[in-house]
């Protein structure tokens, strides 16, 4: 087989057709990125030297992977990240715990030692009613400046060759509704307030689907997908149940599905991130125009690799799963690392359909010998 380009390579994997190699993504987004000080040791390890790197994420310290880096390891996705506040923050140190208000209001903090922000306050926690999520002061998400320098970027990824995916403007409806309201107060709103949960979600509906639109504007010639994501799902089960999943959050999902299609040219498909015990709605996901999912975590209940590719293989391609991120990665062997990366990709890599990531980003404990594994495993089986 010939050699592809990345881009062709991976709408190859996604379309389930042949591909030179599988297709790799590190660094893309904020659910498939390296933190600060493991990318670090990544660079000193192959002896690029990058000086301080940008970040991408505050929240998550994650850093915008340098063009050498990404060549040498051989990343087939480009990420562009739109200005948003936790891009570049401005922070405040208040005896030695760093804050700041991100544009919805959420109040972000990282104390002394910490090595990620937390969200620690919510603007419409004292809500009532749907009156009050329209009052509020929402931030303008088809605002020309949050394109400005990333459209160029775009369109020199895309000449290159590579896939690029564009970072959503926030996290997904349902987690955003548990940051703006509370987690706490928002779950309550689901079972006994669900004209107020019902109304916040068609906000953040809303308030996507402008974004959407104003990016496809602006560089949906040169993007091939958009990294949409609602962590619905916790380690052992869902966290709410099929029944409320099917009759309050999956038709909103699916109207963000729709509206992204409908703007964006082709090439463009449907990627969407969610942690967790899943299995149960994954024929929900497919039904509402899924078509690759992120980051298949099979450690998780009810996620086992060989079943759901049999099952779903043919509708879903899989982005990521490709090394357990839990507890082989920061905490196994070298050689159980590769052990882990060559079973998962056996299982992955049938009929295509996959892209090789690890399961959400690699964090700031796993050490340099073990992420030399991985990448050196995948760079002789890929």
């Amino acid at each position: 087989m010939s050699k592809k380009t990345s881009l062709e390579r991976v709408l190859a994997a996604v379309r389930h057709q042949p591909v030179d190699r599988i297709p790799l993504d590190i660094g893309s987004s904020y659910t498939t990125g390296i933190t600060k000080n493991a990318y670090l040791r990544l660079t000193t390890a192959l002896g690029i030297d990058v000086g301080t790197p940008q970040l991408v994420d505050t929240v998550q310290q994650l850093v915008r992977m340098d063009e050498r880096v990404a060549e040498a390891i051989g990343v087939d996705v480009r990420g562009v990240v739109p200005n948003i506040v936790r891009k570049a923050p401005v922070l405040v140190d208040i005896d030695g715990v760093r804050k700041f208000t991100d544009e919805w209001g959420v109040d972000w903090e990282q104390p002394p030692g910490a090595l990620y922000f937390h969200a620690v306050g919510s603007p419409l926690a004292s809500a009532t009613s749907g009156k009050d999520v329209e009052a509020y002061d929402w931030p303008d998400t088809a605002a020309p400046a949050l394109f400005e320098g990333i459209v160029e970027e775009a369109r020199q990824y895309h000449e290159q060759g590579y896939a690029v995916m564009l970072e959503c403007i926030c996290a997904g409806m349902f987690e955003m509704c548990c940051r703006v309201r509370g987690l706490e107060n928002f779950y309550i709103d689901l079972m006994i307030n669900p004209d107020l949960a019902c109304a916040l979600m068609d906000k953040f509906v809303e308030l996507k689907i402008n974004f959407y639109t104003a990016a496809a504007e602006h560089l949906g010639e040169y993007v091939q997908c958009i990294r949409e994501s609602d962590d619905v799902a916790g380690q052992e089960s869902l966290l709410i149940s099929p029944a409320m999943y099917r009759d309050m959050i999956k038709p909103r999902h699916k109207q963000l599905f729709d509206a992204q299609r409908k703007v964006f040219p082709e090439p463009f498909f449907i990627w969407f991130h969610s942690d967790g015990a899943l299995y149960e709605i994954l024929p929900d996901f497919i039904e509402i125009g899924v078509e690759m999912l992120n980051p298949l975590q099979l450690s998780a209940a009810g996620m086992d690799a060989v079943k759901i590719k049999k099952e779903y293989g043919q509708d879903l391609a899989f982005w990521g799963a490709g090394v357990n991120t839990q507890h082989i990665l920061p905490t196994g062997s070298p050689d159980e690392v590769r052990q882990d990366v060559l079973k998962r990709v056996a299982m992955l890599r049938p009929d295509s359909g996959f892209v090789f990531g690890t399961v959400h980003n690699i964090q700031d404990d796993v050490p340099i010998e073990n992420l030399m594994a991985l990448l050196e495993t995948f760079s002789e089986i890929r």
